[in-house]
C-alpha cells in the first residue's frame, strides 16, 4: 500500500509542479549527493518535491519537480541529469453503465 501511496504522490508533484529534472543516481553510495540536494532546496527556501523514479537494469532516477524553469535549471546545472516537462495524459474514455447496447 506504501508504495502504491508514493506513486499516486509522484504524480501529483509532476502535475502541479510541471519542470522536472530527473537525475541517475550514482551506483554506489549516494548519501552525499542527496545531503547536496537538500542544502540547494535549503538554500532557496523551497521544499523538496520529488516525482516518479524510475530503475533500469542497474541505475535508478529520480525526477525532482519545480514551480518555474529558473529553479529547475539551476538545479540541472548543479548536478545535471536532464531536463523533461509534464505532460498530462490523455484521459480514457469511461465505459456507461447506460449505453445504447444495453437499452432496448
Amino acid at each position: 500500500m506504501t508504495r502504491r501511496k508514493r506513486e499516486i504522490v509522484g504524480l501529483k508533484n509532476e502535475r502541479y509542479f510541471p519542470h522536472l529534472v530527473e537525475l541517475a543516481l550514482p551506483l554506489g553510495p549516494f548519501r552525499s549527493v542527496i545531503l547536496e540536494i537538500d542544502a540547494f532546496h535549503r538554500e532557496r527556501r523551497i521544499p523538496v518535491r520529488c516525482g516518479r523514479s524510475r530503475h533500469d537494469v542497474k541505475q535508478v532516477y529520480i525526477r525532482f519537480c519545480f514551480p518555474d524553469i529558473a529553479t529547475a535549471d539551476a538545479f540541472r546545472n548543479r548536478f545535471g541529469g536532464e531536463y523533461l516537462t509534464h505532460t498530462p495524459a490523455k484521459p480514457k474514455p469511461r465505459a456507461s453503465a447506460t449505453s445504447s447496447d444495453t437499452q432496448q
